[in-house]
Formats: C-alpha cells, structure tokens, sequence
C-alpha cells in the first residue's frame, strides 16, 4: 500500500508530534508499505510565538498532481491553513479512484489570546465539522472521540493512542537518590513550565530536570533564576538515551500544560514505562492517560501542584503504589499496537470494508472523562 502522510513536524524536530510521525512511518514501512512524508519542510510556514500560518492554500495545486499515485492520505491536525485547507480542498478535483483519506485528530486550538477567543472557538467548531470530509477520523483518547462524535458517525471514528518502546524505559520503579522530578517537552508557553518553577518554590529536598528546548526557554531560565531555584537543571534537546538515562534516576514527571492544545502527552507514557509518577494538569485526554494511576491537578494552579510534589517527596510508599500502577499502564501502549490499529484502519478504508470502528486498547482503560464541555 502506497501511503502519503500529512503532518506539521517531523525529525529532527523533537517534539511528540515528530514521534508520532516517525514511528508511524517507520512501523508501516517495516509492514511492507510505502510510505511518504510532507511537513512543514514542504509546505513553508510563517511563526510568531504561539501563531502559525503556513502556505497549503498556495502549494495544494502542485501537491495535487502527487495525490492520485497514493492509496491512502494520512492528514494529521488541527494545524490552521494547513489541516483545514486540506480537509476543505485536497481531494476535490482527483479523478477516481480517489486515494481514501484518514484523519488524525489531536486537540482543538487553545490559544490563551483574549481578543481572538471568538474567532478560535469558531475555527475549532469548524474544523470539527471539517473532519466529516475524511473517508475516517481517528483520535487518541474516548474524551476527544466522544467531542469528534458530535460530528463524525461512530462507524468513522477510530480511538487509536499513542505508543511508548516500554523495553527502553523500563526500570525498577523503588528509587534511590534525592527526590527529582522531570518536565519533558517542548518549552513552549501552552505547556505551562512557570506553573510547575512557581510550584517549587520554598520547597526543598526537590530537583528538576527540565529536559527540551523551544522559544520559550529562556524566559522560563529568567524566571527560575528569579524566583531563586538552585536545583533546576535546563538540559536542553537531549538524544533518546541521554533523556533516558535522566528518566530511569527520577521519581516524578510533571506535564502542567496549561490549554486543551495538550491532547495526550507521550511525555508521560515515558515516564510511566520509566517508573515515574505521572502528575499532569487535569485536560482532557491527559486525565485519560493518566486515570488513576496518577495525579492530576487544575490546570494553572501552583499551589495545588506544590501540595502534590510534597506528598510524594514526603511518602515513598505512595510513590512506589503509583509508579507501579503507571507503569503497568504503559506497558499497554506499545507502538506495535498503534501500528496494528492504523494498518487495520488503511485497509479497511481501501476496500470499503470498515464494519466497526478500530479500538485498540479495552475501553476500561480509557475511561470518558464525564460533563466534558467547551
């Protein structure tokens, strides 16, 4: 199967989205298919902070004329002026047989921008709407499935989560050494770092590793230094196995995104399969990952964050509980799986032969988060 995918960012860019789009190629490729990549590389985007807007309107023309020579397009967003063209104007024109197009559904937008909240809340309502173009949608989690589902007829609606190399992780969740929590990502303003530097401090006894890079990082430097915090540590972009090496040492990883623009975090299945308690703002998808066998606090709110890192610095014994519990979660989220279900789904598109929708971990452990709104 020839199969064309769609994302905003792909290696070197590290980031979860290039994860996905890595081991998505990488695993379909050691199925048999062919598979092929556009990003950003391809199609140029203009960046200001938290604002990208890239050029698909203009580039879709002499995309178009690659189209046909695929089985599937595998779009992957919401990304404005990207995703959006595409589900509005990519298929339209293909002589038939048409290639099938499956889309992958992350997260709404959610800038913390006031004056533009209106027009952000209408795009995130339109390009829901929009995802009924595809031939099928997949999500990562039953929150966002049950959002897409207001649109999207069940029988189009996958839920497929990510994955995580558990093998490489893995490590002894009892832990020796002083206690250590770790931010992993992005450094980017939605991710919510001031939150979790605002929560340490007066506390002692704590490190933080804060293991990535991105425009962001040098104002939250500024604001550790500020704000007096001798144990954080800004490692910067790391390789897989230095990041690794500080994940198997740490007790804690911390994902205080602050926006619904957080839809997963693979960040925590790592430091899950490492033995790592997950403790994440509570949004939606997030909370999904995390269930029970984590902690999760509202988002934005140190204090309720700072109360969280004390009671397990201060209790080993629930550390050891949860870490436990997390890390026999993510050894249900394996890439092979994810693979399998996206497999199963291109397949099915291409044959029209897509009975039931694909769910690829049991329902009981993925539970809706209840009253989920706007």
């Amino acid at each position: 199967m020839k199969i064309l995918i769609i994302i905003s960012e792909t290696p070197p860019i590290l980031s979860g989205v290039s994860r996905v789009a890595d081991k998505l190629s990488q695993g379909l490729r050691n199925r048999g298919h062919q598979v092929d990549m556009i990003s950003i590389h391809d199609i140029p985007r203009m960046e200001r902070g938290e604002i990208r807007l890239s050029s698909m309107f203009l580039k879709l023309g002499h995309l178009k004329a690659r189209l046909s020579d695929y089985d599937v397009i595998h779009l992957h967003g919401p990304v404005p002026t990207f995703s959006d063209v595409f589900l509005l104007l990519g298929l339209r024109g293909l002589r038939s047989p048409r290639p099938r197009l499956v889309y992958t559904h992350h997260a709404p937008i959610d800038l913390k921008i006031l004056p533009l909240r209106p027009l952000i809340w209408a795009y995130n309502i339109f390009q829901e709407r929009l995802a009924c173009n595809a031939d099928h949608v997949v999500v990562t989690t039953p929150t966002y499935g049950l959002r897409l589902a207001r649109y999207v007829p069940a029988s189009d609606l996958s839920v497929i989560p990510w994955g995580v190399d558990f093998n490489r992780f893995v490590t002894p969740v009892n832990k020796d050494g002083p206690f250590t929590v770790v931010y992993l990502g992005q450094i980017r303003p939605y991710k919510g770092l001031p939150v979790l530097l605002n929560a340490l401090v007066g506390l002692s006894d704590v490190r933080l590793s804060v293991i990535g890079n991105g425009h962001f990082t040098r104002a939250c430097q500024i604001q550790a230094r500020d704000l007096n915090l001798p144990d954080v540590t800004f490692w910067g972009a790391l390789t897989d196995e230095e990041m690794i090496h500080l994940l198997k040492q740490a007790h804690v990883i911390v994902l205080p995104s602050v926006s619904r623009s957080e839809a997963f975090g693979i960040a925590l299945l790592e430091g899950m399969a490492a033995g790592l308690v997950p403790v994440a703002s509570h949004l939606p998808g997030v909370a999904d990952v995390i269930s029970n066998e984590g902690i999760t606090f509202q988002p934005g709110h140190p204090e309720a964050l700072r109360a969280i890192l004390i009671r397990l610095r201060d209790d080993p014994l629930l550390r050891v509980h949860l870490a436990s519990l997390a890390q026999a979660k993510a050894r249900l989220y394996s890439w092979n799986r994810v693979i399998f279900g996206y497999e199963r789904v291109f397949n099915q598109v291409t044959t029209k032969s897509l009975s039931k929708p694909v769910y690829v971990i049991d329902p009981p452990t993925q539970p809706i988060l209840k009253g989920y709104s706007d």
